[in-house]
């Protein structure tokens, strides 16, 4: 059946998704999923091709196709404003899962205060 290929598809994608530390409850696979499986539900066999296409894409992403080919890099990642604003970021959502509720606190405290 041509609508088990791309489905089957779609749930390999979702199964090797990686997890988001920053907000577990809130998960980019579980409404991806959902969003398919209302499209399923009103599936037509002429739907099959653009479905497929939909699916492929979701799995390059998934691999990291698109990283070595379009990769980021220069003065893009580094603004005049702030040249370290992505380390930055990078960083910071690396640690925020950690955090105890008292350092969130300090953090959201001197974010609001600034000395210039």
């Amino acid at each position: 059946m041509s609508r088990s290929a791309s489905y089957k598809i779609y749930q390999e994608v979702f199964a090797r998704w990686p997890q988001q530390a920053l907000r577990p409850d809130h998960q980019l696979q579980d409404v991806l999923s959902k969003a398919v499986a209302e499209r399923y539900q009103t599936y037509t066999p002429s739907m099959e091709a653009e479905e497929m296409s939909k699916a492929k894409a979701l799995r390059f992403l998934a691999q990291n196709r698109y990283s070595d080919r379009f990769e980021l890099k220069g003065p893009m990642l580094q603004p005049k404003s702030q040249p370290t604003y992505f380390e930055d970021l990078v960083r910071e959502i690396d640690e925020a899962p950690n955090r105890t509720w008292l350092e969130r606190v300090g953090k959201k405290l001197s974010g609001m205060i600034r000395f210039q």
